[in-house]
């Protein structure tokens, strides 16, 4: 039963039938308010068990659909993390001390969400850093992928996402727009060598440590909210 529910429904009809039983103790008022309290009492199981048979057969009819739909939640951020290792620049051998070598798709999630929030999340700032133009674009396209992959599963299964599931993948597309906002303002700033940016009033060095530390935050969140997606 949702909180909701249980503040608007139930609550108020037990806060009533303790009144009632109070009414009776006190006045001795017969039987009318002592019936009038079981009769509360009575709506509020009644309600409570038709919630709860709703609930489960609804759970077992779409227990076979959710279990898709949480496999298609893996893939997205299997695909998000692994995107932004690549762009990086980190290869492949970094994977090895964390993924087993196992046909298991969960422990295989499992693991590169490790890698995510272990490896890449301490060093997403110094490895801006190490990126030239190709890198830049690379990682906004991969972005940009990101953003559309979670809106085709929002498009699909929103009806049959958990309420948080739903917040998470918005966070998601709102992180990776934050990620590219630097790129898209500034993308003759983003790769440059310090000794070749352009002149801005402003001094470019400071644009662009700006800009790189606004993307490594929001990257950073990014994985923090995909590795909450599929906990």
């Amino acid at each position: 039963m949702s909180r909701r529910l249980w503040l608007r429904l139930v609550l108020p009809l037990m806060i009533l039938s303790a009144i009632s039983v109070a009414v009776h103790v006190c006045l001795e008022a017969g039987g009318f308010f002592i019936n009038l309290s079981t009769e509360l009492l009575g709506i509020v199981v009644t309600v409570a068990y038709v919630d709860w048979v709703l609930k489960a057969h609804e759970s077992a009819q779409w227990a076979g659909a959710g279990s898709r739909i949480k496999s298609r939640l893996e893939v997205l951020v299997n695909a998000l993390i692994s995107g932004i290792r690549s762009s990086f620049g980190i290869g492949p051998a970094a994977l090895e001390q964390l993924i087993p070598f196992t046909n298991d798709p969960r422990t295989v999630h499992e693991a590169l969400v490790r890698f995510g929030k272990e490896v890449l999340v301490p060093v997403a700032r110094e490895h801006l850093d190490s990126l030239d133009k190709a890198g830049w674009r690379k990682l906004a396209t991969h972005l940009q992928l990101v953003w559309s992959e979670a809106e085709r599963v929002i498009n699909l299964f929103g009806n049959r996402l958990q309420p948080r599931q739903l917040e998470l993948l918005l966070d998601i597309q709102q992180m990776a727009q934050e990620a590219l906002t630097f790129w898209h303002v500034f993308p003759d700033l983003a790769g440059v060598p310090d000794d070749q940016l352009p002149r801005t009033k402003t001094p470019p060095e400071v644009l662009k440590a700006d800009g790189y530390d606004s993307t490594a935050k929001a990257l950073r969140r990014l994985i923090g909210h995909a590795a909450e997606l599929t906990a």
